[in-house]
């Protein structure tokens, strides 16, 4: 009896710690890039509806299409704790497959170690600053191109 009490204890506290983060981290999510042991981050399609859940509404994504001539915006999302560091892993949401740029770019922010002004250096200026679920999330616009947005096959 006190196995099983023990046992369903520390299931209860393990799943309670997956779904109290930002962005619950299921092992073998296929959208996670792991990089190290405290850096990764999250590429999402934004035909997903992952990053609505997670809260990213806010998000400024814009596909290309023809009326942008082919021009569009990717976002990446970032995380802060109280003190102003990358909390958890940031997320990529994409139109189009990020550049290996931007992916150095993710690459290099720590979780729990990089601060505001180190991110402020590798990616400038925030677009937009919000906060979601208690947390303050920097958003960052990446223009994208898609050229056959631009010039569209019209004979099919």
């Amino acid at each position: 009896m006190g196995r099983l009490t023990i046992l369903t204890v520390l299931l209860a506290l393990s799943v309670a710690q997956s779904f109290g983060e930002f962005i619950p981290r299921a092992p073998g999510d296929p959208d996670f890039v792991p990089v190290g042991k405290y850096r990764g981050y999250y590429m999402v399609s934004s035909d997903s509806g992952k990053w609505w859940k997670w809260g990213l509404a806010r998000a400024p994504v814009e596909d290309p299409r023809v009326f942008s001539h082919g021009f569009g915006d990717d976002v990446v999302a970032i995380p802060f704790d109280a003190k102003g560091r990358v909390m958890f892993a940031p997320v990529y949401i994409y139109t189009i497959r990020p550049e290996n740029v931007q992916k150095r770019r993710l690459e290099a922010l720590y979780q729990g170690v990089t601060s505001q002004a180190e991110v402020q250096r590798i990616f400038g200026r925030p677009a937009i600053k919000g906060s979601v679920r208690g947390y303050q999330v920097w958003f960052y616009q990446i223009q994208v191109y898609n050229p056959f947005e631009e010039f569209p096959d019209i004979r099919g």
